[in-house]
């Protein structure tokens, strides 16, 4: 009776422990930690899909559902702190930090809640609810594998027990054997008893089979689904990747967007097509008809209705032959737009919009410039010349043209000293002027720099001397520029298409030669061309080659003219001046290579070459007769003057008291503190300042009051008209009384007889100078007027 109360008790044991683990597995496989993650993690993507859903398509169902199911996922915290689940998390630091972060963002959503219906909220809840997708795919794959271990862990204990109970019941079958033998009296019971047994060993046999059958299964379950599971994630991940791009993609192009199907419905617009045309989203939700959406287009009125049509037109044509094309159309009001039609697989299309008015009116400015000049909008060279060669050729009707090609006067010295901005503004004065005084059906070209060119389509030569008398009285009148006084003239040459072989080539430098000849002239006017002029185009060339080697070779000297005290007659100074021995042309006057020097940007080198060569001279006088030396405009402005000056003193050992610098109103253009600081710097050398040829120009008796001057120069043409000429003598008497009452001397220049010596000595001048008094004299002969006893001259 033991042996079979043992048999009992143990058979109930073992079969307790059988169900009791049978049933544990069952409900690992069913309500595991992974599951309860996993859960949490669908209902945080079902709440992003419901936001999403709701930022499309906003409404008060929609809003409804957004809040319950943003009630549930906060119902999951308790969950995920609590049980098995909590363990689990609390288990691991960083699960532990995808909780907090868990609460985090949802007290971060739960703070945006309210705000829901305001726009982009929602998609920034989706954004913010989004940051969890990975670490909880994380936590739940950790929980995967936590709870595989788990069961792997049941079934080999549940192995463990089945071979256990498989032991105990090879036990008790040798027990029933020896009951058998002991008690074989009883051996119907026992046979009864051994029948039972056998018939619970293959009940226990079966339910083995089945139970390892059930675990098999159920292994393989839990494998497929893992499986699935992780198709599921990367699914969604590339879904989610995919959706991004596509927005970020449709937000961010630059063109507008338009797909349809192949019902001609709206599929999709893109935010840029919105703003491109003016339409509201609600006219390009899906399944809108796309002549519907035309006509919204339409009416509001971005781009002009003839181009809409054309456009819709156009994609219907495209859409019956499913075939693709671009298309630029432009409105009344001269915007453009610019499509791209492309047909897709299912019958559909997509096309894309662009604004092209910018780009259409940068290439029509490129085509204009490529033929105009920048600055003044003239036509420029190649322009001018196709214009040329076009008149040219009606000649055969009896049309003769004429060309001018203007050139202005001294404006390298505006640029210089006023800047180029105020150049620039000159030209552009100069181009409003030109423009006024032409016809319509003639033509005003800059052909660069300075020079300008005017095409007569037709006209005579009193026609084109009286254009040329106009041009030149009206350029050169003062020009107001930034609140500056600005004076420059203008020289012409004129060449006439005069026969019936004349090349656009042959006109050009005929015209060039008379500008050469206006120029050397004087400036300030024009000529007209003249065979011979070509003769004298090309002495000037070779004047122009030689002056640019005359430094080089030593051909350039200074010649000096006395400057007399006018009360005592004494020799008090000369004025150094510029000659060019040329060793084929002889002594060259100053009027024929200064301007040249100009011209060619050598004026600054031969006036720093004559400043030291000067000093360097009168160092040499063992006297106190002072030597004038003139300054250039651009010597001047060049910004190192002072240095200049005073290096010159320097390496001449000459006393700056007996060095005077002539500058010319023009120096004084640029009414500015610079030209001020330059002349005061030069007072404080110990160098006289002189103001030269006043009176001409535009002179101002503000230069006085403002500018440091000791001397001042009265110009040749009062002193040479003063004895005929009242107004001459008043403005000479006024000019030395000005100049006495301000503490200023006054020479009075080109004094050429005893008559004219007289008047300025009356008028209160108190220097004279001109060949009256002596003409330029070389270095040798003027050393040779300085002995003692040649101080008082006169007469000559």
């Amino acid at each position: 009776m033991v042996l079979v109360a043992g048999f009992a008790t143990t058979s109930v044991y073992v079969s307790t422990l059988i169900v009791q683990r049978n049933e544990a597995l069952q409900q690992t496989s069913r309500y595991n930690t992974s599951f309860t993650i996993g859960q949490a993690a669908l209902e945080i993507a079902r709440l992003q899909t419901m936001l999403a859903s709701y930022a499309l398509r906003p409404g008060q169902m929609e809003e409804e559902q957004v809040r319950l199911w943003h009630d549930i996922v906060a119902g999951r915290i308790p969950v995920l702190e609590s049980g098995d689940v909590g363990e689990f998390i609390l288990a691991d630091p960083r699960r532990e930090a995808v909780l907090r972060d868990f609460k985090v963002v949802l007290r971060a959503s739960e703070a945006m809640l309210p705000q829901l219906s305001e726009p982009g909220v929602a998609m920034r809840m989706v954004q913010l609810w989004a940051r969890l997708n990975v670490p909880l795919t994380r936590l739940t794959s950790a929980a995967h594998g936590e709870g595989g271990n788990q069961v792997t862990g049941d079934l080999r204990e549940l192995s463990r027990l089945h071979w256990n109970f498989s032991y105990l019941l090879i036990g008790m079958i040798v027990a029933s054997f020896g009951l058998i033998v002991m008690l074989g009296w009883n051996n119907q019971l026992l046979s009864r008893a051994y029948a039972d047994v056998q018939k619970l060993l293959r009940d226990l046999r079966v339910a083995s089979s089945d139970l390892e059958d059930a675990h098999a299964r159920l292994g393989r379950a839990m494998l497929e689904s893992q499986s699935q599971n992780a198709v599921l994630r990367r699914r969604d991940i590339e879904l989610n990747t995919q959706n991004t791009r596509f927005d970020a993609a449709l937000t961010n192009m630059s063109q507008a967007l338009c797909m349809g199907d192949g019902d001609q419905r709206v599929i999709v617009c893109n935010s840029r097509f919105l703003a491109l045309f003016g339409v509201s989203r609600e006219v390009t939700e899906a399944n809108t008809p796309i002549e519907e959406l035309f006509r919204a287009m339409e009416e509001r009125g971005a781009f002009g209705i003839s181009a809409l049509r054309r456009v819709e037109e156009a994609q219907r044509q495209w859409v019956r032959e499913r075939g693709a094309g671009s298309l630029t159309v432009e409105d009344e009001n001269g915007r453009a737009l610019a499509l791209s039609h492309r047909p897709m697989p299912d019958g559909g299309w997509v096309a894309t919009y662009e604004d092209v008015t910018a780009q259409r009116s940068a290439e029509r400015r490129i085509r204009f410039l490529a033929l105009h000049d920048a600055l003044t909008s003239l036509p420029n060279r190649t322009l001018f010349r196709e214009a040329l060669e076009k008149a040219l050729t009606r000649q055969e009707a009896g049309i003769l043209p004429a060309l001018l090609c203007l050139d202005l006067d001294n404006f390298k010295i505006v640029n210089d000293t006023m800047g180029h901005p105020t150049g620039d503004a000159l030209l552009t004065a100069v181009a409003d002027r030109l423009s006024a005084c032409v016809r319509q059906d003639d033509i005003v070209a800059r052909l660069g720099g300075d020079e300008f060119a005017v095409l007569l389509a037709d006209a005579s030569l009193e026609d084109t001397l009286a254009l040329a008398r106009r041009i030149t009285e009206l350029l050169g009148r003062p020009y107001q520029i930034e609140g500056r006084h600005v004076v420059t003239g203008v020289s012409i040459g004129i060449a006439l298409a005069d026969r019936p072989d004349m090349t656009a080539d042959m006109l050009h430098q005929n015209a060039d030669m008379a500008l050469y000849r206006a120029k050397a002239a004087g400036r300030g006017t024009w000529r007209v061309f003249a065979a011979e002029m070509e003769a004298e185009v090309q002495a000037r060339l070779a004047i122009e080659l030689d002056l640019r080697e005359a430094m080089a070779r030593q051909e350039l000297e200074l010649f000096y003219q006395p400057q007399i005290d006018l009360k005592s007659g004494r020799l008090v100074g000369c004025e150094a001046l510029m000659r060019w021995r040329h060793p084929v042309r002889g002594l060259v006057p100053p009027n024929r290579f200064i301007p040249i020097a100009e011209d060619l940007g050598l004026i600054t080198a031969m006036g720093e070459w004559a400043l030291h060569r000067a000093c360097a001279d009168a160092a040499k006088w063992d006297t106190e007769v002072k030597v004038a030396v003139n300054l250039s405009p651009v010597q001047f402005m060049t910004g190192d003057v002072v240095p200049v000056v005073s290096d010159a003193l320097r390496q001449s050992g000459l006393s700056p008291s007996r060095l005077e610098l002539e500058i010319t109103e023009s120096v004084l253009l640029q009414d500015n503190q610079a030209t001020l600081t330059t002349l005061q710097a030069l007072r404080r050398l110990g160098v006289r300042i002189a103001l030269d040829d006043f009176g001409t120009g535009y002179s101002s008796l503000g230069y006085l009051r403002h500018y440091p001057f000791d001397k001042i120069k009265i110009d040749r043409s009062f002193v040479m008209e003063i004895g005929t000429r009242p107004d001459c003598a008043a403005i000479v008497d006024s000019i030395a009384s000005l100049a006495s009452r301000l503490g200023m001397i006054t020479t009075a220049e080109g004094v050429e007889t005893e008559e004219q010596m007289r008047l300025v000595k009356e008028a209160g001048c108190t220097e004279g100078q001109g060949y009256y008094f002596g003409q330029p004299l070389p270095l040798k002969e003027m050393t040779l007027l300085l002995y003692p006893g040649a101080s008082a001259v006169g007469g000559a």
